[in-house]
């Protein structure tokens, strides 16, 4: 489980994922991920393409995540989840809480709307 961060406009980082954001998956990550992304103050698009599987572990990291970006009035855009996660995403109702975007573009103009 990793993840790269990179500035993509002015207010906005773009972070990629790659591995299973299942409990193993998501301890690797989460305490780095959010420390990192809250210190940025910054609205954040997440690439999925290249998570394999989402949890509810995954899922409760990524509401979390959402939520600390909301105290900072800053937004969070989820995109490119594979066919599988798109699925998980889709059975617990997440795009009504995190949009998600089918691609990196529409992600940004998410983010900075």
């Amino acid at each position: 489980m990793s993840f790269t961060m990179r500035d993509v406009a002015d207010g906005v980082i773009d972070v990629a994922i790659q591995g299973r954001l299942d409990t193993p998956g998501v301890e690797a990550i989460e305490t780095r991920l959010s420390a990192e992304v809250v210190a940025h103050h910054a609205s954040t698009t997440i690439d999925l393409s290249r998570v394999e599987f989402v949890g509810s572990m995954g899922i409760r990291m990524l509401v979390s995540l959402a939520r600390a970006l909301a105290r900072q009035n800053r937004k969070l855009v989820l995109y490119g989840p594979q066919p599988q996660v798109k699925e998980s995403f889709d059975s617990v109702g997440l795009d009504t809480l995190i949009p998600i975007a089918s691609d990196g573009p529409t992600a940004l103009a998410a983010a900075r709307a």
